[in-house]
């Protein structure tokens, strides 16, 4: 190997991609002691255990956008794995949109589009949020060293 060196951002973003996929296996909704949740457009779903990861969420998408944003931060660091040398310019961008966006739907989540009653916050969603933030910030930060680095 040559030892591709990542940059800080990159760094950055790929720790919060990582942060933004363990926190999907953390519970995201739960119904308080158990019982049922109310899901628009769902019905009523009987919760046999006490909350549902980001995978678990009837009619929720959250978790196919999870995984895109997590490859794509994590992209720049499985090229530096395997001595790839291509530089690919729209990832730092790409990392920094799909961050801004996964905090602005984690946020919508969390306030307007959050499983109707009975249900209630878990931390998962919130650590999932933080990761999303961090993400976008390691884009933000790559996309400057690439600025710097050109000048």
């Amino acid at each position: 190997m040559r030892g591709v060196r990542l940059s800080q951002g990159q760094v950055i973003a790929a720790v919060g991609a990582v942060i933004v996929l363990v926190a999907s296996f953390l519970d995201w909704v739960g119904a308080g002691g158990g019982g049922s949740v109310t899901v628009p457009g769902a019905g009523t779903v009987n919760v046999s255990g006490p909350s549902f990861n980001a995978w678990e969420i009837p009619g929720s998408v959250l978790d196919v956008f999870i995984v895109v944003s997590g490859v794509i931060a994590l992209l720049p660091a499985l090229l530096a794995l395997t001595d790839a040398s291509e530089e690919f310019s729209f990832v730092s961008a790409a990392t920094l949109i799909l961050g801004v966006v996964g905090v602005l739907l984690v946020a919508a989540f969390l306030t307007v589009d959050f499983p109707g009653s009975g249900a209630e916050r878990k931390f998962g969603a919130f650590i999932g949020l933080a990761g999303f933030a961090v993400m976008a910030f390691g884009g933000f930060r790559a996309m400057q060293e690439e600025v710097a680095g050109e000048i």
